[in-house]
């Protein structure tokens, strides 16, 4: 078991689930997905799918189907009073995310950009953050008020902050325009608009730069590429050779 936790990351795993804000039940608060003290690449979204805790009926996924941690299956109620060993147990489950049954029809769309830049979720050389570290349902999209969304991030954005000041990652790729936004809202960092759209067929995108935190590469594109009309594998193709350039030129 892992017991070398930074302490930051501790207190936010004991936090409270935050009450009447549509967090999926007995769920866990989500880290990172990988672990974030090796990986030098990050990529950021909003927050969990609820598909990392329950099947399509809303149960709790369970034995070799279970991804992470939850209140049921760490024999729980509450995280406030969570024992060091329940603490390491959700850390644990969060490192080897991408070792057992990872939510890949997601993530490996986003693994095709990591490639281009030689790192992959699969060695742990990138990991996946979010804005908000709760699985919400419904979706995030459809949560009724956009002051809970706000709230739920506004929440996190320190321990966001946090990850990205204490740890090892050189280049954060921000996934659509909803995650630059606020992004750049609830981290004061100003991106940089570059003036070439990126196109391809039915799908395009403006792509942002920036730098933050240790001399980090931020880069953004407003299309999410998961869920987004017409992305296809040549689209995600000439975004990865892009984002590979910047880098390389920074």
């Amino acid at each position: 078991m892992d017991q070398n936790i930074p302490a930051y990351i501790k207190n936010r795993i004991r936090q409270a689930t935050p009450l009447h804000h549509h967090v999926v039940s007995s769920s866990t608060p989500v880290v990172a997905f990988g672990d974030v003290r090796k990986a030098t690449i990050a990529t950021l979204g909003l927050n969990p799918s609820r598909s990392e805790f329950q099947d399509r009926q809303g149960n709790l996924l369970s034995n070799n189907r279970q991804r992470l941690e939850t209140l049921s299956s760490l024999d729980i109620t509450s995280l406030i009073d969570a024992s060091d060993d329940h603490i390491s147990k959700i850390f644990e489950r969060c490192n080897m995310y991408f070792t057992h049954n990872p939510y890949w029809t997601w993530f490996g769309q986003l693994e095709i950009i990591l490639n281009a830049l030689n790192t992959s979720y699969k060695d742990g050389s990138a990991c996946h953050l979010d804005l908000v570290q709760w699985a919400t349902d419904p979706v995030w999209a459809k949560i009724p008020t956009q002051i809970i969304r706000e709230q739920l991030i506004q929440s996190d954005a320190a321990f966001l902050r946090q990850q990205l000041q204490s740890e090892k990652i050189r280049v954060l790729l921000l996934n659509g325009k909803s995650v630059i936004n606020a992004f750049s809202q609830t981290q004061k960092i100003k991106l940089r608009e570059l003036p070439e759209m990126l196109r391809h067929r039915s799908a395009k995108t403006q792509i942002f730069v920036g730098t933050g935190f240790q001399d980090i590469t931020i880069i953004g594109w407003t299309i999410n590429i998961q869920s987004s009309f017409g992305v296809s594998t040549e689209f995600k193709q000439m975004l990865a050779q892009r984002v590979a350039e910047i880098v390389e030129s920074r």
